[in-house]
């Protein structure tokens, strides 16, 4: 008769289990799903959706990859934020009275860039930072205060 490995099975050796996998970079399938549903949002948005959803899925890519960019992966100045949001308010306010939600032309590449960064992001990152990420996310969604992060320095670091 075979017997179960005794693995520790204390709150602390979980903790510490999912602390390290955290530290891993996001699962390649995982990594590519989320990009590609960015890339056909922006799609669909670009030919007119009759859905909003494509409009919530920009506007939540962009604000993960502001967050992982907050994080350390990536550039993002607050300036592009507040242009891509811009555009993205224009999106939802038209797509409310039309009833079409559409990327104008100029907003297309600014949008189209996020989204390659993001998709860039999911590559390079780790699943720590896309949780912590998407953690915020809904904390925004949720109507919540977002706080700015920084980067994690090393131990040691001078200044820390």
């Amino acid at each position: 008769m075979s017997r179960t490995l005794p693995f520790q099975r204390s709150p602390q050796a979980t903790r510490a289990r999912l602390g390290k996998a955290q530290l891993l970079p996001i699962p390649r399938a995982v990594a590519d799903e989320l990009a590609l549903g960015a890339h056909m949002a922006l799609a669909a948005l670009r030919s007119g959706s009759q859905d909003i959803a494509p409009a919530q899925s920009i506007t939540e890519a962009m604000l993960l990859a502001k967050f992982l960019a907050e994080a350390g992966h990536g550039d993002f100045s607050q300036e592009e934020l507040i242009l891509a949001d811009q555009t993205m308010a224009s999106v939802f306010d038209d797509g409310r009275k039309s009833g079409r939600w559409t990327l104008p032309a100029e907003g297309f590449e600014r949008l189209a860039a996020i989204v390659s960064l993001y998709d860039h992001q999911l590559r390079r990152a780790t699943l720590g930072a896309l949780s912590v990420a998407s953690e915020r996310l809904e904390r925004c969604k949720a109507g919540e205060p977002y706080q700015v992060v920084q980067p994690v320095r090393a131990r040691g670091a001078v200044g820390v």
